[in-house]
């Protein structure tokens, strides 16, 4: 069914909240310390970082597309993920517990307190849940386009937000009603992942969902409008572990899902009824010092999905699709940093497993920071092919304003051909001003020769974000020059949002 007649028939959903058992589960509190996240890995993936993966080529169209629409969306795990398999980038891991039911309280969002790590400063937490609002209302109304070369409007989204105290009207490209209490919440319109907590990925629905705590124990339901309904049963333990169980109905299936999150992860099982081979999310993370930390992503399935999940086509047609990630951090020899990391990915309907493995080495003073990474591009091909990366930076502070200025040469080796690829030179300059309430002002510029000769091939990346008290404005966008032809934009977005 689609969107619209799904939105005709919106009007009319109701939901009977279902109940369905849970087993509860030990925990022990051992590695609560392992919540914490590295610096590097708390990263969030942004536009700007997309856009340069898409102009480096190591993402191609479809994909940067993909990961700009996760992103507009506001889904972080997902674009995670796909970071992962994409750039071989570690990301984040603050979404661990994006479905624990303890999130009901006030007015917070998924991830903005990790499982087992407690907020500073504030020893009433645990006994008032609902921030008192400074005040009754607020909001604001945000729009962000995308253009081609040509000047065409690839990507348009449009959101007016408005915040009653516990309640969020959303309209726009998503059109959502929020109610947020002390124990419990309700979402009426269309429903996502966000909304669900689910650690697996779901379509959006158009229907009604509700869920409500009674201390440890949590219950909710969902009803949309093609017919789909879940019942859903959860355990939390304080803050450290959730764990839950959803039954699904849709038209044509029924499936189970069971879930899990604790300091050091989180774990899904989904097994839809009458297929043998369930998908499986698994998403691991350690750090057992200041300086070690590992992370470990993966997702197993057959053939089908049990609706309605929903996967980067990246993933949905890779029965295996894992990421490894080791970092260990000399914060006392000038911050060094040793990553390694690991990509296994194995397609459906064949045996065959492909791998790559990369070393990345960073270290330095502010003034000098210097890095090297190797890359195998095939590990199944005995890395036949490898890629070879140089960067330098140097930053300078004055009060409030920050200048800094990099550049990065690469290069590939074929050891079979036993040639080398021209080297892909870079150079960007920014500056940014740090602002009160966390805003910050940046301008940033990179100039890039792909093959070292900036006469033939040019690219200008630039990024401009202002910010102030009611307002926020971004731009993002490449120029291109190849084979000696007058410099054209290539891709665009601008992005505005007026607070109130």
């Amino acid at each position: 069914m689609d969107t619209e007649k799904k939105r005709a028939k919106s009007a009319i959903s109701i939901l009977f909240t279902l109940a369905a058992a849970l087993v509860g589960m030990l925990f022990s509190p051992l590695a609560t310390q392992a919540a914490e996240i590295t610096e590097a890995q708390a990263a969030d993936i942004t536009e700007a970082q997309v856009f340069e993966w898409w102009d480096d080529g190591t993402i191609g169209a479809e994909e940067a597309n993909e990961m700009l629409t996760l992103i507009d969306e506001g889904k972080t795990q997902e674009v995670c993920a796909l970071a992962e398999i994409y750039a071989n980038e570690p990301c984040g891991t603050g979404e661990q517990a994006v479905f624990a039911d303890d999130e009901f309280a006030g007015n917070r969002t998924a991830g903005d307190t990790p499982a087992g790590k407690k907020r500073a400063g504030n020893k009433t937490a645990g006994k008032s849940r609902i921030k008192k609002p400074s005040r009754h209302y607020g909001g604001h109304l945000a729009a962000k386009v995308r253009y081609d070369s040509a000047g065409h409007v690839t990507a348009h989204r449009e959101e007016l937000l408005f915040n009653f105290h516990r309640a969020t009207l959303r309209l726009g490209t998503q059109e959502l009603l929020t109610y947020k209490g002390k124990r419990g919440e309700a979402h009426f319109g269309q429903i996502s992942t966000r909304e669900l907590k689910s650690a697996i990925p779901v379509d959006t629905l158009w229907g009604t969902a509700l869920a409500y705590s009674f201390g440890a124990l949590g219950l909710a339901g969902l009803v949309d409008t093609s017919g789909t309904l879940r019942a859903h049963a959860s355990y939390t333990r304080g803050k450290a572990f959730t764990a839950g169980v959803s039954l699904w109905k849709t038209a044509d299936t029924h499936s189970v899902m069971a879930q899990a999150a604790f300091p050091f992860g989180q774990v899904a099982y989904w097994q839809q009824f009458g297929e043998r081979t369930p998908l499986i999310h698994f998403r691991l993370h350690g750090r057992d010092s200041s300086a070690f930390s590992w992370q470990t992503t993966g997702y197993i399935h057959g053939d089908s999905l049990p609706p309605p999940a929903r996967l980067s086509p990246s993933i949905a047609k890779r029965r295996l699709w894992t990421t490894q990630n080791i970092t260990y951090r000399a914060k006392k020899f000038f911050d060094t940093r040793v990553s390694a990391s690991a990509r296994i990915l194995s397609p459906l309907h064949s045996d065959s497993v492909s791998g790559r493995l990369a070393l990345d080495i960073s270290g330095g003073p502010p003034a000098l920071r210097m890095g090297a990474k190797f890359t195998c591009v095939e590990a199944s091909e005995n890395c036949r092919q490898t890629i070879f990366q140089g960067t330098a930076g140097t930053t300078r502070e004055f009060s409030t304003l920050s200048a800094m200025l990099t550049g990065s040469a690469r290069t590939q080796h074929d050891r079979t051909e036993k040639s080398w690829s021209r080297p892909r030179i870079e150079i960007g300059a920014s500056v940014s001003e740090k602002k009160s309430g966390g805003r910050e002002d940046m301008f940033k510029v990179t100039l890039v020769a792909p093959d070292a000769s900036p006469r033939e091939n040019l690219q200008i990346r630039s990024e401009t974000r202002l910010t102030c008290d009611f307002l926020e404005f971004s731009l993002i966008a490449t120029f291109k020059k190849s084979d000696g032809a007058k410099i054209r934009p290539a891709h665009a977005q601008i992005s505005s949002k007026i607070l109130f």
